[in-house]
């Protein structure tokens, strides 16, 4: 049990501009001040989170750390935003491990310790997606589902067919899926699906029988998908205003043959999000130059993705990596919000860490994982991390803050979560 002693509270996230402008409104609640450690660590203020202004948030920790814990926290505070904050932001959260969907239910374990902080356990009201190939499993199991998620294929370039299929510029089968989409969109323009590019592999006469049965056999795996049709799930349908959308692709995990899937879910759901926000954005500044509010049909999106190194990984190309690179470059003028979670910040680009004005990490123990974060040393951090990390509690829960837009620094413990938290460790208990 810790003990708290401040009734104080501060925000991380936030200008002191924008803290005097709004104080606390659209900002969650996190954690609380780490005043001192030992067998009862005592606790201070209360630490809470801008969520309303485009952020690039790194969360790290090595294994079992509390990454995905923190990520859930925070969902659960983007599902109390007061309505007039929260119908203005879309969350939408890739989950590869499959265990945001318990956001749904509330806990039932920790009441005594959600009551220390002055919480009760309580249920979010999150949506959960999964890809349309996917939907019998996971319905017959009775987990909780909202919809099935599909892609359009008429939104996939030759270059990411080529990339889901491993092909390249050399391979006769990407010179022919290249021909063969370019033909089927000038002949039927963007409705077509899977049997209309085999259609037209198969009529091709200027490709060898095989090269053709070669496309048609992956073509026709990726139909058993469930994912590509030609009608895919509208972005708008996603982007809800004030839905917490939760992704899960942990069905394509470690498919053979459907690595990738998943790729290919964020970067064209990336890429939309991205195309449609620096549409509707150039709205909001002609309602402001108008007198009226900035206000517009697409809100302002925050994209939460675990495991974040297998999308934007630092030593290999990946159909993902290009438009997420985006989003950290240029995404703050059309108000996309990313936050990266990962257990091997070593593994993920330089320039997500590099860029980050949100640095939220758990303890780290692996030495190449705390140089690659190094790289994010501030100016107004007067220690290394590695020497910050040695002072970190070594129970769960705990984590250091680095924070550009106050520029402070704050060890903290995230505080509980009110909802059922899935991603605990399996055992072989059945209690």
């Amino acid at each position: 049990m810790t003990i708290g002693l401040s009734k104080k509270k501060s925000i991380v996230g936030r200008s002191p501009k924008d803290i005097e402008k709004y104080g606390f409104d659209g900002s969650g609640y996190i954690g609380k001040v780490l005043m001192s450690k030992g067998e009862k660590p005592v606790l201070g203020r209360k630490i809470f989170m801008d969520m309303t202004r485009p952020h690039l948030v790194l969360v790290c920790g090595k294994r079992g750390g509390g990454k995905s814990y923190t990520m859930a926290v925070m969902l659960e505070e983007f599902a109390r935003l007061p309505f007039t904050v929260k119908n203005r932001i879309s969350v939408i959260t890739i989950d590869t491990v499959g265990i945001f969907w318990s956001l749904k239910f509330p806990d039932k374990k920790n009441n005594d310790t959600l009551a220390d902080w002055d919480l009760k356990p309580s249920e979010s009201d999150v949506r959960v997606l999964v890809p349309k190939g996917k939907l019998d499993f996971y319905t017959k199991k009775g987990l909780p589902v909202d919809g099935a998620l599909t892609l359009k294929a008429s939104e996939l370039d030759a270059v990411e067919w080529m990339a889901l299929f491993k092909l390249t510029w050399k391979d006769p089968e990407g010179v022919l899926i290249t021909t063969v989409v370019e033909q089927v969109k000038e002949k039927l323009g963007s409705y077509y699906g899977i049997d209309e590019l085999i259609s037209a592999v198969k009529s091709n006469t200027e490709s060898t029988k095989l090269t053709r049965q070669a496309l048609t056999n992956r073509l026709k795996v990726a139909k058993t998908w469930g994912l590509i049709e030609k009608q895919g799930t509208r972005i708008r349908d996603i982007a809800k205003p004030g839905a917490i959308t939760i992704i899960d692709v942990s069905a394509y995990r470690q498919a053979i043959g459907m690595e990738g899937t998943r790729d290919i879910i964020v970067a064209l759901i990336g890429k939309k999000l991205f195309e449609e926000r620096m549409l509707f954005r150039k709205e909001e500044e002609i309602n402001l130059l108008k007198g009226k509010k900035r206000e517009s049909a697409m809100p302002i999106v925050w994209m939460m993705i675990d495991e974040a190194h297998m999308f934007m990984p630092n030593d290999e190309q990946n159909l993902a990596l290009q438009v997420l690179l985006e989003w950290v470059r240029v995404g703050r003028q059309p108000g996309l919000s990313l936050l990266l979670a990962t257990q091997r910040p070593n593994k993920l680009h330089p320039d997500a860490i590099s860029q980050c004005d949100l640095f939220i990490s758990h303890r780290m123990t692996s030495k190449p994982d705390i140089e690659a974060v190094a790289a994010i040393r501030p100016s107004y951090l007067h220690q290394d991390f590695d020497h910050m990390y040695s002072q970190m509690p070594k129970s769960k829960g705990y984590a250091l803050i680095v924070d550009d837009n106050s520029e402070k620094i704050w060890m903290v413990k995230i505080r509980p979560r009110f909802s059922w938290d899935a991603g605990v460790t399996a055992n072989a208990f059945t209690d």
